[in-house]
């Protein structure tokens, strides 16, 4: 159950069970102490009133008839404190007590009474006068009062106590509640560092015991946020190096597939001319068509491996064309293209993948949605670029799977530690895509 308790609660618990403990070492204490002192008291008080009771008959000895000294007697005497006294007149069989003014006392709870009062206590003291018994007088102990003033006494002492003890408990909770808040501030840091903001340091603490643990929570976020640019900067040569390699392919395509599909039309040209009947000419037309399906090929693997545009005219320009032939291939589509004024140019990696976003995301408009109405944005914040493509299209089946374009997409933009989200409904379709915020080199 212990564990279950944060530390301040345990601590607290701590303080309160000793807390406890001692209350009930001192009430023992105090109990103990009581008991004694009214039974003392209460010894004294009978020893007293007997001897107040043999001083008094010696005095009206010789001073009243032998026979009203017993009648007289109640009125001599007054019973000391915590003592209750009877006469017995054995003439006539009555048992008298002296006066004692009725004053309100307070009292005690049985249940304490019951814990510090001594054991009952009576004194029988024979009345002899010329030889012949005139009665009895009896002293019993009565601690009822001395219970009550101890019982005053006790609340009092053991209040004080209980309001010091609390007092000290809530100190000690307060005091060690200052003492546990750099804990508090050093788990935010790392819930912080949990959610990926690298940038949370807990900074020097004054305590020396949690110092060296916020020096170290530091430490780790110094070395997570070096790792995170040591990755970032690795993944962006991943990137880079595809990249490469695809234009080196794109470069080679271009370089050695061109010049043999022009030979290649010269001499399906000349060999078109030099036929001697329609069958070699219409050989030669079916190679011209081969040779032109090679060629569209070709410009394919192209524009798949490497749009040729970028890298050579600014961003803006390139994606403003591409939507451009989006429209003159597809004019019953209204397309919208929004790009902020004044954009930066990024670097190579960002502008390829912003462009392959824009046609990842209008080839499935285009093929799957049946949309009426595209619109493209692309801006940048301080930190990102960001673009959104939304159609009005059918949307696509929630468990419906990716294809591989988004996929591959995806992959890529994750490489260049940017996001991708996808949101689609029977409304249509929504893609969001961010990037870092690199300027080109």
């Amino acid at each position: 159950m212990l564990n279950r308790l944060n530390l301040t609660s345990r601590i607290f618990l701590v303080i309160l069970v000793v807390q406890l403990m001692l209350f009930a070492a001192l009430s023992a204490a105090s109990l103990g102490n009581l008991r004694r002192e009214i039974s003392v008291e209460t010894e004294l008080a009978a020893q007293t009133a007997r001897s107040l009771v043999l001083a008094t008959i010696g005095t009206m000895q010789g001073a009243v008839p032998p026979d009203r000294l017993m009648a007289l007697l109640p009125e001599r005497l007054i019973p000391p404190r915590h003592t209750h006294i009877g006469i017995l007149d054995a003439r006539e069989g009555i048992v008298r007590e002296p006066f004692v003014p009725n004053s309100r006392q307070a009292t005690a709870p049985r249940w304490f009474a019951a814990l510090v009062a001594p054991e009952p206590h009576e004194t029988r003291l024979p009345v002899s006068i010329e030889g012949r018994l005139r009665g009895y007088v009896y002293i019993a102990s009565e601690p009822g009062p001395e219970i009550a003033a101890a019982w005053g006494q006790v609340r009092t002492v053991l209040g004080l106590a209980a309001l010091a003890a609390g007092a000290q408990a809530l100190l000690i909770l307060i005091a060690t509640r200052r003492a546990l808040r750099p804990v508090q501030r050093i788990t935010g840091r790392l819930a912080e560092l949990t959610r990926g903001d690298l940038s949370a340091r807990v900074g020097t603490l004054p305590q020396p015991d949690l110092a060296p643990l916020a020096a170290g929570v530091d430490r780790l976020a110094d070395a997570l946020e070096k790792a995170r640019i040591d990755t970032s900067r690795l993944q962006r040569q991943v990137v880079g190096r595809g990249d490469a390699e695809r234009k080196a392919i794109a470069r080679d395509l271009h370089d050695e597939m061109g010049p043999c599909l022009f030979g290649l039309r010269v001499e399906i040209d000349a060999l078109h001319e030099a036929a001697s009947d329609d069958t070699i000419r219409g050989h030669a037309d079916a190679i011209a068509e081969i040779a032109e399906q090679i060629a569209r090929v070709n410009r394919a693997l192209l524009g798949d491996l490497r749009p040729a545009a970028i890298g050579q005219l600014p961003l803006a320009t390139v994606l403003s064309d591409y939507v451009a032939d989006l429209r003159r291939r597809f004019p019953e589509i209204r397309i919208d293209l929004d790009i902020a004024d004044g954009l930066a140019e990024p670097d190579e990696a960002t502008a390829v993948t912003l462009f392959r976003i824009l046609q990842e995301g209008t080839t499935n408009a285009m093929r799957h949605s049946g949309a009426d109405r595209l619109a493209i944005r692309l801006w940048t914040d301080p930190a990102h670029w960001r673009m959104i493509l939304t159609d009005d299209g059918e949307g696509f089946a929630g468990d419906s799977r990716e294809g591989t374009g988004l996929t591959g997409m995806r992959e890529r933009i994750t490489l260049l530690g940017g996001a991708l989200t996808l949101s689609s409904d029977r409304n249509g379709t929504r893609i969001e895509a961010s990037l870092p915020h690199l300027r080109a080199q």
